[in-house]
C-alpha cells in the first residue's frame, strides 16, 4: 500500500470502530487489528488516536467538498452540504467528540465555513475596497459563529441537520455583511 492508501485504510478502520463506540474506548491496538497492519505502521503515520481523528476528519471533509460542492453553488448551499455530511456520519462525529477532540471539530468547521463565507464576502461590490486581512477577519468571525451552532448541535446529539437554524444564521450574515464591509473600507 502507498502511504496515502495506508492512512486512508487506518482512517476507515477507525471510523468503523467509532460507529460502535466512543473514542475513549478505541485503542491503537483496535485500529491496527481492524486494518490488518502492525502498530509500527500506525505510529509511522500518526502520533496517537487523536492525530488520526484530526487527519480523518480533515481528509473526509476535503474529499466530500471536492466531490459534492462546487464553486457554482451558493455559499449557503455549501454550508448546508457540509452539515449534511456531518449528519450522515453523526455516529462517528458523536463518538469522536470529547474535550480533547473538540478543537479538531472547531478547526475543520472554521476552516471550511470561512472559505464558504469568503465567497459571499467577495461577491459584494465594496469588497474590492477592503484590505485582504479585513476580509479574512470578517470571514473567520462569521465562521466562528457557525462553529458555535455546530458544537451546540453535536452536544444535543445531532438530532437533524435542520435543527441547527442555519437559515437564521444566513439571514443574519446577509443582513450584516455589507455593513461590516462598509466599515472596513479603505478611504
Amino acid at each position: 500500500m502507498t502511504r496515502q492508501t495506508t492512512k486512508e485504510a487506518l482512517a476507515k478502520a477507525f471510523a468503523g470502530l467509532l460507529e460502535k463506540r466512543s473514542i475513549d474506548k478505541v485503542t491503537v491496538k483496535d485500529v491496527v487489528a481492524a486494518c490488518g497492519v502492525n502498530r509500527q505502521t500506525f505510529y509511522y503515520h500518526f502520533r496517537d488516536i487523536y492525530d488520526l481523528m484530526g487527519w480523518a476528519l480533515t481528509a473526509g471533509v476535503e474529499k466530500y467538498t471536492g466531490q459534492h460542492l462546487d464553486a457554482g453553488m451558493g455559499w449557503q448551499e455549501q454550508v448546508k452540504g457540509l452539515f449534511h455530511l456531518f449528519y450522515l456520519h453523526r455516529m462517528v462525529i458523536l463518538h469522536g467528540y470529547d474535550a480533547t477532540n473538540r478543537i479538531q471539530y472547531e478547526r475543520v468547521v472554521v476552516k471550511w465555513v470561512s472559505q464558504m463565507v469568503r465567497g459571499r464576502v467577495d461577491a459584494y461590490p465594496q469588497a474590492a475596497d477592503v484590505p485582504e486581512e479585513k476580509k479574512e477577519f470578517i470571514s473567520t468571525v462569521y465562521a466562528r459563529g457557525c462553529m458555535g451552532f455546530f458544537l451546540e448541535w453535536v452536544e444535543e446529539g445531532m438530532p437533524d441537520e435542520r435543527h441547527v437554524r442555519l437559515d437564521d444564521y444566513f439571514t443574519m450574515i446577509d443582513g450584516s455583511l455589507g455593513h461590516a464591509l462598509d466599515k472596513f473600507r479603505e478611504p
